[in-house]
């Protein structure tokens, strides 16, 4: 039977649902405004200055029914233009960003004059993303036109891929930082060299501790004037409750779960403001409000189902902000994501089992609302959650909207000691971004800040440097692959190949370092308390803990097949030539069929062959100790298997492979088998991705499934469900997300995409709506291999 707050929650929903995604350009209108205003200041007191300016000019709207109140933007579904970080993204695509092909944004007219007179006159010659062209590399910018790697994301998302320190805004409150600052400044002293940078600084940090405020109490100040003229009794009550608790929080300690949930997100909503950034993540959301909740059933205060309602409230304002990002950063992560990623369940800071109330709410929540965000995951520990959590989450998962993501805890915690937090701390890990590993109010680091093409890879191995699409050299020469007289010295040049790309992108990333030093965000500085401690920012270093930035793979299963059936079919077995085989994928296999079949027959990755997963394993350590012989000025680079949709368009630059795969299709996506070679079932895919190093791909390691609906409809399905994510476990393997639904289903989407508005999907690392996904990634989708049984 449906709860009574169900109402109201499907109401919040369809507005969601029936709103299309729009440029919204008041921040960045605003942000101009201010550092008109604020010319000669040193950038950090600009920047800061700017957002408390936005705090308190923006728009400030109470939609009806709502009970969690806030907006980073004007807009309902809105992509919010960083005139400082990319307005020339918005520039390059004025004209056809309402009709691309991925993530569309309509703009009015009106918008766009806006636009061109009063943000880009200002902003031109100034914006980070400008410093990025003028400054990349020219080999990596060779590669990266030919599709071999991918570097803009930072520039365009802003400094996200962060967990701030949502605990200390709700227990201590604003004030409480305010205050810290206060007492340090009362040390300094101009006259001691340093000291001034530091005093300006602290400047910064209180006008964005001011502007956070401020926002709250102009929103107690619109639901008072709300309430003032509502004819409802009830509605009434409502807002002069949300008056009362934003006149509060998160300026003071919160005191109910009312006050937590307002608190927390009324500070999210800012950081976003700040900087439009994909993946602020809100993290162990049930450890820190469980603590309130607890206190108001004690006392009465609240039922369940009134803290429910809450927490569903709070997941639709969540899925309310729509990334804005460029055409080409788009296709790869389509769909509008935010990557706003919440944790439930794992263990704390003693070893012992953390799951509570809350946790389970969490999970319901996402089952009450089924939009698109936030990005629910679940740490399970096999030896500490209890089995009633484990089916929670089953249950979650056969409804099929592609939630939750699913992470071993043990294997959680050895990568944030990977990245050097001790033990205690490391219990306390967070998912962030799609499966990345965070700690909150203590990490910096950008997890994703670039990918690199294996497929390309292995295609410039054979084409000695060439790219197959461009015709043309763009890497480094490794020899002509006829002239290898062994597997072991083609491997060895696609280790080379592998190498120079890594350089490539590690040159990128401390470039980009470089110029982000340009981009300061003192507001979501306030809650990393080492920051404030030493004055420093958290793009300059200011955090407790540093990880240099992250270099992603993608086309896991197409590197170890292809090795694996040139290592048979050439070397091995003798069956064909090397000569043979350039010409069979230089025409894509359609004058050599008999050649595909014999690549497509292979031993492949993802069936339990011991010595192709030896392969497998041997080659992502290899991966792994070359990624991490580099250091940044933030520390160790990491790398991480997190494609998102980004197997979709680097496909698209790659040719034919000795695996069989055709030329220019999807590259297989995160750790998955390549589609329909997985021959052996659920358990044999499990025992080969365990071999790779998961603990050493320090950023996350990412696992697509695809399960039949009907299976999951018994009492048998779900205790095997339950079984193979213990498995999961057992074996060491990081993470799996399932996406559950009919192939038939997905076929009808893509043909009457208005009869499934609101049906979800897992891409890579984040769900999405279907039919708002560019039609190469639903295919990638609907053609990966689907399970209708387990062992």
């Amino acid at each position: 039977m449906q709860k009574d707050y169900m109402k109201r929650i499907d109401f919040l929903k369809e507005r969601v649902l029936n709103t299309r995604p729009e440029v919204d350009l008041e921040c960045a209108k605003l942000l101009t405004e201010s550092f008109k205003e604020t010319e000669g200041l040193p950038l950090v007191l600009q920047k800061a200055k700017g957002v408390q300016y936005q705090c308190e000019h923006k728009s400030v709207t109470i939609w009806p029914q709502e009970l969690i109140v806030g907006c980073s933007g004007s807009k309902i579904r809105g992509g919010i233009v960083s005139a400082d970080s990319c307005w020339s993204v918005l520039d390059n695509e004025l004209e056809t960003i309402s009709t691309r092909r991925y993530d569309p944004f309509y703009i009015s007219e009106e918008e766009k004059k806006l636009f061109r007179e009063v943000i880009k006159p200002f902003w031109k010659g100034k914006s980070i993303y400008e410093n990025w062209v003028a400054q990349v590399p020219e080999d990596v910018k060779k590669l990266k036109e030919c599709g071999a790697v991918f570097t803009d994301r930072k520039f365009v998302r802003g400094w996200g891929e962060v967990t701030a320190g949502y605990t200390d805004v709700i227990n201590e409150g604003i004030a409480a930082v305010r205050e810290r600052i206060l007492k340090k400044m009362e040390k300094l002293d101009i006259a001691v060299p340093g000291d001034y940078e530091k005093i300006i600084y602290y400047k910064a940090l209180l006008a964005s501790a001011n502007g956070v405020v401020a926002l709250a109490r102009r929103y107690s100040e619109e639901a008072l004037r709300l309430a003032v003229i509502e004819e409802d009794p009830r509605r009434k009550e409502e807002l002069l409750k949300i008056s009362k608790i934003c006149a509060k929080v998160p300026e003071h300690p919160a005191e109910t779960f009312h006050e937590g949930v307002q608190s927390a997100y009324l500070y999210h909503i800012v950081i976003i403001m700040e900087q439009n950034a994909a993946s602020y993540n809100m993290g162990r959301m049930d450890q820190y409000l469980y603590p309130f909740y607890k206190a108001d059933l004690e006392a009465g205060r609240i039922t369940q189902d009134e803290a429910q309602e809450l927490l569903d409230c709070l997941w639709v304002k969540l899925s309310e902000p729509c990334l804005f990002q460029d055409y080409v950063s788009a296709q790869f992560s389509a769909g509008y994501p935010m990557f706003q990623n919440i944790c439930a369940g794992g263990i704390d800071h003693t070893g012992s089992d953390a799951v509570n109330g809350v946790s389970y709410m969490l999970l319901q929540a996402t089952m009450d609302v089924q939009l698109y965000q936030p990005s629910l995951s679940v740490r399970y520990s096999m030896s500490k959650n209890p089995n009633s959590f484990l089916k929670k989450i089953v249950e979650l998962i056969s409804l099929g909207t592609g939630f939750p993501a699913f992470h071993c805890d043990e294997v959680g915690t050895q990568m944030m000691m990977n990245k050097g937090v001790p033990l205690r701390e490391a219990y306390n890990w967070n998912p962030c971004g799609c499966v990345e590993t965070n700690l909150e109010g203590k990490m910096c680091g950008f997890t994703a800040f670039a990918d690199l093409n294996l497929g390309e890879m292995v295609e410039l191995t054979l084409l000695n440097g060439v790219s197959r699409k461009y015709g043309r050299l763009i890497s480094i020469e490794t020899g002509d692959p006829t002239d290898f007289s062994s597997y072991e010295e083609f491997e060895a040049a696609v280790k080379k190949q592998i190498c120079y790309g890594i350089k490539c992108l590690v040159k990128a990333s401390h470039i980009c370092d470089f110029i982000s030093k340009k981009r300061p965000v003192p507001t979501l500085s306030l809650t990393h308390r080492e920051c404030v401690e030493n004055a420093v920012d958290y793009t300059d270093g200011g955090a407790k803990y540093h990880v240099g930035n992250g270099i992603d793979m993608i086309g896991v299963a197409d590197l170890i097949n292809s090795l694996a059936a040139v290592k048979t079919l050439v070397f091995e077995q003798k069956k064909i030539t090397m000569e043979k085989l350039l010409t069979a994928l230089a025409d894509n296999f359609e004058n050599e069929p008999e050649i595909r079949k014999l690549c497509l027959d292979a031993p492949k990755y993802g069936n339990d062959i011991k010595w192709v997963d030896k392969m497998g394993a041997e080659l992502f350590t290899f991966i792994a100790d070359e990624i991490e012989s580099y250091r940044s000025h933030m520390g160790t680079m990491s790398p991480g298997i997190l494609p998102v949709s980004g197997n979709t368009p680097f496909g698209l630059e790659v040719g034919a492979l000795p695996s069989g795969r055709v030329a220019w299709k999807p590259l297989s996506d995160g750790l998955s088998p390549m589609c329909g070679t997985d021959m052996e079932g659920p358990t044999a895919i499990l025992k080969s991705i365990s071999n790779i190093p998961h603990d050493r791909f320090m950023q996350g390691t990412l696992l697509n499934m695809k399960i039949m609906p009907d299976f999951l409809k018994s009492s048998e399905g779900m205790a095997a469900m339950m079984s193979l994510l213990k498995g999961l476990c057992s074996l060491g393997v990081f993470h799996v997300q399932f996406n559950v639904v009919d192939q038939k289903k997905l076929l009808d989407a893509q043909e009457h995409p208005e009869n499934y508005k609101g049906l979800l999907v897992r891409v890579a690392g984040y769900t999405a709506f279907f039919v708002e996904l560019d039609k190469n990634v639903q295919d990638d989708i609907i053609s990966r291999t689907m399970i209708t049984e387990m062992e």
